[in-house]
């Protein structure tokens, strides 16, 4: 950690900080701009007084965070969108959406993930109700409503409805609104017969180039017989594209901690650039100039790749990364391999600053920094003699390292940690240098229409080899530990653990081992104290469940669940898995759902399809309609007098709509769990 270059340190720190600043505090940008030239101006006469740039003065260092947070704070503020006057969100009226469709001329720019209804793409606005604008949208196409995929930078026309992305309803649930929101994608539209394509518009760009590449790639594969299964693999590995690869395939590489394996990013990346240092390596025997040519051909190598593999973010980051590593391993000096780090994360963050919320982002630089400092620690406790022990030491050194500087995020993020983590990496990591060398001679190979189909039989027995070996190892679940509650404070502190014990084991001092064990207590202590506060926490929740009245009741660490119907395997993980995790709570379903429920002086009463209910027996505070029951609601009311009305997804929107009108003459609150979510009762 000493060989860090401090400035470049501060830098990178500073606007980490800004960016922080700027996404979360609502500051006017002009004031921002003010503030950060006047800072500059600061700064300057600080340098001039002290006659060097970075001397250690207080107030330059100083000066110089201000400078930089200041200048996090500007990016996000320059980069969102919105601030651009042609941004269709000052084009046209939002608060009028819902009940108008618009005229949107568009190309699409990425393909995303398909449902199982829906092909997702993102599409960049051109024009929108005959106004020239700009901004990426979420397109939804029906499956049945296409036969094939849109091409990238071709031009559209369509006339939709454009919706805000919706929120999650239930407690917890993964917020897809706020994750495209760091994207600058707000908006979606959902069109099928509208969609009309203008040929004689083609939006031309790096990634048509990219994909017009990676057509005729799997074009020239489709002629050698690879399964649907070998096809989505090699697409993953090689070209960046895993949005076909099948759902059961997917969950088998992320239980066996190998989900890295399927996303072209650090981890390829590096192995392709070891492969280039070994191909170009005689440029350093035979020309004067031959390592500054081995460098120009190394990142233009790299920077070729990720073109053809789509630019996505997480290829972007590696290329990026790892072009600034190779000017640092041609130095030769691991001072550069850390600077070349900050350097890249710096620049990054200028072209999108939002990219510090990114999980891929922040998984690449962590595993890079982790194996570059972590490692050398934990190989120096064991010395083999033997070159096949010491090289499978070093792949087991490096799993270990990345895996521990990416444990806090793992639980943080995903709250489950393969156990077997490191059998997989052990088979794989190693096979998969060679595998990559051998796919990118296969692909050249049948781009030229040269292939050998013996080669590309071969290849296809290494691709289900490797997904055998990962099913294998994904199957031994008791080795995979799921539902991990894992808080921000949890986060932290285990940062802080990793950090001193490695310090401990970097020199081995009584004052490094102390603060190594008050951390560890420390963190133990969170834990109990956050099992304590969970286990007083008690409320009732009316799930929004289409279909099905969903009605939980958390009590002593317990969330029993009453539902009108059963409740799929499927259905369950979806609405109660993340809340489960956040509160520390056992699952039991095995209750049937009742009409009335007292809770907290509080009587529910549920009134389902059969309309049936006791007028003289209640006089509830909530009344839960469920299941669209065939009432008059004003002769309800009059009869039950309810403090408030709660209306589950298990009903027709039609009815719903008509109740709110009803209560809302009479000032009755109402609740409809399909637009506010799940409701909860402290």
């Amino acid at each position: 950690m000493k060989l860090l270059n401090v400035p470049f340190a501060i830098i990178t720190f500073s606007s980490l900080v800004g960016v922080l600043l700027g996404y979360y505090l609502n500051v006017d940008i002009i004031t921002l701009l003010l503030c950060f030239f006047a800072s500059i101006c600061l700064l300057g006469i600080s340098w001039k007084q002290s006659k060097k740039i970075f001397a250690k003065t207080f107030h330059f260092t100083l000066l110089m965070i201000v400078v930089f947070i200041l200048f996090g704070t500007v990016l996000v503020k320059i980069h969102h969108p919105r601030n651009h006057s042609n941004h269709y969100t000052n084009l046209i009226n939002l608060n009028h959406l819902p009940q108008n469709k618009i005229g949107i001329q568009f190309h699409i720019k990425e393909r995303l993930k398909p449902t199982s209804y829906y092909c997702k793409y993102i599409a960049s606005i051109k024009f929108i109700n005959n106004k020239t604008a700009s901004g990426n949208l979420l397109l939804l196409l029906p499956k049945e409503s296409i036969s094939k995929t849109l091409d990238f930078g071709n031009t559209y026309t369509t006339y939709a409805e454009l919706k805000p992305i919706p929120k999650p309803l239930n407690p917890y649930q993964f917020d897809y609104a706020k994750h495209l929101s760091r994207q600058y994608i707000f908006h979606q539209i959902t069109t099928q017969e509208h969609l009309l394509i203008n040929n004689n518009i083609i939006e031309w760009s790096l990634f048509r180039l990219a994909d017009q590449i990676r057509k005729h790639i799997n074009q020239k594969l489709e002629t050698y017989n690879f399964s649907s299964k070998q096809l989505s693999i090699i697409n993953a590995l090689f070209l960046g594209q895993r949005q076909d690869i099948d759902q059961e395939t997917f969950n088998a590489y992320r239980d066996a901690g190998a989900i890295h394996i399927l996303a072209v990013s650090g981890l390829h990346v590096g192995i392709i650039l070891l492969i280039l240092n070994f191909i170009f390596r005689p440029l350093d025997l035979f020309y004067n100039h031959g390592k500054t040519i081995k460098l120009i051909l190394t990142i233009t190598s790299l920077w070729s790749f990720a073109i053809v593999a789509g630019l996505s973010p997480s290829v972007l980051r590696a290329v990026t990364m790892f072009s600034f590593l190779a000017i640092g391993m041609q130095i030769r000096s691991k001072t550069s391999i850390y600077n070349s780090l900050f350097i890249s994360m710096f620049i990054l963050l200028c072209f999108n600053p939002l990219l510090l919320f990114s999980v891929g982002f922040q998984l690449s630089y962590l595993a890079v920094f982790a194996i570059v400092w972590i490692q050398p620690i934990v190989a120096q406790r064991y010395h083999p003699k033997y070159y096949v022990i010491k090289k499978l030491w070093e792949t087991f050194t490096v799993t270990i390292a990345a895996q521990l500087g990416l444990l806090p995020l793992t639980l943080f993020y995903f709250h489950q940690f393969p156990g077997l983590f490191f059998v997989s990496n052990l088979i794989i990591i190693p096979f998969l240098g060679v595998l990559l060398g051998y796919g990118i001679a296969i692909i050249l190979l049948a781009c030229f229409g040269i292939l050998p189909q013996f080669m590309a039989v071969l290849f296809g027995l290494c691709i289900d080899f490797m997904n055998n070996c990962i099913s294998w190892v994904a199957k031994q679940e008791e080795f995979l530990f799921t539902g991990i509650p894992f808080s921000k404070m949890m986060l932290i502190m285990l940062f802080i653990v990793i950090i001193l014990v490695m310090m401990m084991l970097q020199k081995q001092e009584r004052r490094r081992l102390y603060l190594s064990g008050i951390s560890m207590l420390t963190m133990v202590s969170i834990l109990i104290y956050e099992k304590h506060t969970a286990s007083k926490i008690q409320e009732l929740v009316i799930f929004q469940n289409q279909r099905n009245t969903t009605l939980g009741v958390l009590e002593n660490l317990e969330l029993h669940i009453y539902s009108k119907d059963s409740i799929s395997s499927k259905t369950q993980k979806f609405l109660f898995e993340n809340y489960q995790i956040q509160n520390h709570t056992t699952l039991v379903i095995n209750n049937r759902l009742k009409n009335v429920y007292k809770y907290k002086e509080k009587t529910i009463l549920i009134i389902d399809s059969s309309s049936i209910y006791n007028i003289t027996a209640l006089k509830p505070d909530i009344l839960l309609l469920s299941n669209s029951p065939k009432i008059h609601l004003d002769r309800v009311i009059n009869s039950l007098h309810p403090k408030q009305i709660i209306v589950d997804g298990s009903n027709y929107k039609s009815f719903i709509d008509q109740w709110e009108k009803s209560c809302y003459k009479r000032k009755i609150p109402f609740y409809r769990t399909d637009k506010k979510g799940a409701f909860i009762l402290k």
